[in-house]
């Protein structure tokens, strides 16, 4: 028999196996030697199974280091092992001297061809091959050379696998290997690099603060991700982290925005811009899309089942409307992706018109108004965006008066006073200015209270009852008599006045005694 030299990268070709080379030698090797192959990185769910094709006999080499071993096609596996090296070779036929022995021939193809090889034997797995499946990551069978398949809820990459040799009393369990694409750290034979992966872990998203938030409010961001256990058996093992933030969240795409760590028992490891990682951003916080910040990861191996944190800043602007929202991405070596929850930061607004009487009855510009967070100790400043809707700010040219709307233009009602992007909490409105011609001493003040759940706030009625919680109207007044006389604020009010008729009463009384007193003197 003619004994072709297996090129090393049979053992090592993408996605296979931890393997060998392969010539002649005059030791004989026992194909009925337990041995096993043991599947590193194997994935949760999937099944391998090894179908051993080929034996070894005249192993070469001082043991435990072989160098070369003949290859003998197993009997049942001789038309299968043809077919598929027939279709991996561009259809080209097996050579007339490997006729009786095509896994020899496979021997000697290079690491391309092989792993072609590898996916047409899969297919052509002969009839009623059982195979020997692993138990916990391990295949238990006799020594030779394997196909290994894995399957979860589809079909995963098969690979090649040579087991240990023994000869004599000689057990071989290592090769020197031009070993490529992942299984260069393995130098033992029996075992591979499993290049199948379910989807990656999601990863962990993160906000600071309460679920609510206002217009210009600093959100600090986390995102927490595990690199796959998987990567460990590659050389280089590319992994991504993909930000999206909604219209209305202003993240910076400056690396001095983004720390990235790598998470250890003994303390966090830093990570370099354009040297671990690298960063990309497409988008704005003022486009409808958002914004999609991508942080991409050349090589994670050495960060294997380890956790990369990744915290940055966002800024909520005028643009969100009623939430901001922010989801985090993973994205592993094989392109498989795994989604985080979003994390929504929600934003409350109110609104209400302010109405006189009259002529009024619709709209009535010109009142002024402050808002505060604290029951009147301190106010809120606004920006306005020419439309007569009022967003809080933290800049020096924002303004705490706010002003009930003219009606000029297509976008201002009259009298409408519109805020928006607010958080939780109880909001005193407090009117500081009666419009021209009503009464400053029947100004209003009243309250807005937004839940954690943001949204529309709910007004609360004032002691006169200036304020229609239903309409969500707010009356100005010229006289006492035009207030809404209903109700507890009704009797309230008439009780005031009774209190005032009755000190006018008695104050005339006093004055009546006082004059008889000075008629009678």
């Amino acid at each position: 028999m003619k004994l072709r030299k297996l090129f090393a990268g049979v053992a090592a070709a993408a996605t296979l196996l931890g393997g060998m080379a392969f010539g002649a030698t005059a030791a004989n090797a026992a194909a009925t030697d337990t041995a096993t192959i043991t599947v590193n990185n194997a994935q949760t769910g999937y099944t391998y199974t090894g179908y051993k094709f080929a034996t070894f006999d005249n192993i070469q080499g001082e043991a435990p280091n072989a160098t070369s071993v003949e290859v003998n096609t197993v009997a049942a596996w001789k038309d299968a092992v043809r077919q598929a090296a027939d279709a991996a070779n561009g259809n080209a036929a097996v050579p007339a001297e490997y006729a009786e022995n095509p896994a020899a021939y496979v021997a000697t193809f290079n690491a391309a061809t092989a792993r072609k090889f590898t996916d047409e034997l899969t297919k052509r797995i002969p009839a009623g091959e059982q195979g020997t499946a692993d138990v916990n990551g391990v295949i238990t069978a006799t020594e030779g050379w394997f196909l290994v398949t894995s399957k979860a809820e589809k079909v995963g990459k098969s690979a090649l696998v040579a087991t240990q040799i023994t000869s004599g009393n000689k057990t071989y369990t290592k090769i020197t290997l031009d070993a490529e694409d992942g299984q260069h750290n393995i130098d033992a034979l029996g075992q591979f690099n499993a290049k199948d992966e379910n989807a990656p872990t999601p990863p962990i998203k993160k906000a600071d603060g309460n679920d609510t938030v206002n217009v210009g409010d600093t959100v600090n961001y986390t995102i927490t991700a595990v690199v796959p256990p998987a990567a460990a058996g590659y050389d280089t093992y590319k992994y991504t982290i993909t930000d999206a933030a909604s219209k209305g969240l202003n993240v910076s795409g400056v690396y001095a925005n983004f720390v990235v760590v790598v998470k250890g028992a003994t303390g966090d490891t830093t990570l370099t811009p354009n040297v671990d990682y690298t960063l990309d951003q497409e988008g704005s916080y003022d486009d409808e899309g958002g914004t999609v910040t991508t942080i991409a990861f050349p090589n994670v191996k050495h960060y294997a089942g380890k956790t990369i944190q990744v915290t940055y800043k966002g800024v909520v602007t005028s643009d969100a409307v009623d939430q901001v929202t922010n989801k985090a991405t993973v994205k592993n070596n094989n392109d498989q992706t795994a989604e985080g929850e979003p994390v929504v930061k929600k934003l409350g607004k109110f609104d209400f018109t302010k109405i006189g009487v009259g002529n009024d009855a619709e709209g009535l510009a010109g009142a002024e108004f402050k808002v505060s967070a604290d029951g009147g100790k301190t106010f809120i400043k606004f920006s306005d965006d020419n439309d007569g809707v009022y967003y809080p700010t933290n800049a020096d040219y924002g303004d705490e008066t706010l002003r009930s709307a003219d009606g000029m233009g297509t976008q201002k009602t009259l009298g409408k006073v519109a805020v928006r992007g607010l958080a939780e909490g109880t909001y005193t409105v407090q009117e500081t200015k009666a419009p021209t011609g009503y009464a400053e001493n029947f100004k209003v003040t009243f309250t807005v209270t937004i839940g954690k759940d943001g949204g529309e706030g709910t007004l609360a009625a004032d002691k006169l009852q200036q304020v229609n919680t239903s309409e969500k109207t707010v009356l100005n007044v010229k006289s006492i008599t035009q207030l809404p006389l209903t109700g507890a604020a009704g009797t309230m009010l008439f009780t005031v006045v009774a209190v005032l008729l009755a000190g006018v009463a008695s104050t005339v009384f006093a004055k009546s005694r006082s004059t008889n007193r000075a008629l009678n003197a």
